[in-house]
């Protein structure tokens, strides 16, 4: 058990480097784009025509991207978690938990304390899928994605449940055992 746990916060290091590295260049993008699609409605070879709100929706998620660790916290403190999310902070001050007393006195407590061996991984999972969900939202607002507005309004939520899955499993485990 040692070692998968080991394991999924290596996986979550190198997910935690790549996460920032992924929201500032796509804040660099979409500001880049933004101010382009803004010129371009200058233009008379407008080729945002008939949608204008792109540059605009651009230039907003540029923003959403560059200050993503706040709106998790926003978005964790409104889920009723303590959870707090930082670019760089959980990388210099990790330590892989001990799993050698994983179970509990209780089946409720064993599955706690399961979730709480990879509750390193699930943040920042949870955190990516946030990302993704608005990266895939501006691509179905643009035209480029069939997918639906509310979907990834719904995978938003998924992901912002997968960091604070230590909290819902102690709300899980308090309706189950009760």
């Amino acid at each position: 058990m040692q070692g998968l746990v080991s394991f999924a916060q290596q996986v979550a290091l190198v997910l935690a480097v790549l996460l920032p590295t992924f929201l500032y260049c796509s804040a660099i993008g979409l500001f880049l784009f933004a101010a382009w699609g803004l010129w371009q409605q200058a233009q008379p070879q407008n080729p945002f025509r008939g949608r204008p709100w792109i540059p605009w929706l651009s230039l907003v998620l540029s923003g959403a991207c560059a200050s993503f660790p706040t709106i998790l916290n926003k978005v964790n403190i409104s889920g009723g978690s303590s959870v707090t999310t930082s670019v760089v902070a959980g990388l210099t001050s990790y330590s892989t938990p001990d799993t050698t007393n994983i179970l509990g006195a209780t089946p409720g407590d064993t599955v706690l304390n399961i979730v709480e061996a990879f509750q390193g991984f699930f943040q920042v999972f949870g955190a990516m899928t946030c990302f993704f969900a608005m990266m895939a939202w501006r691509a179905s607002v643009s035209g480029r994605s069939n997918r639906q507005w509310g979907g990834c309004g719904v995978q938003f939520v998924f992901g912002a449940m997968l960091m604070n899955v230590y909290t819902v499993s102690q709300w899980l485990v308090g309706i189950f055992t009760t």
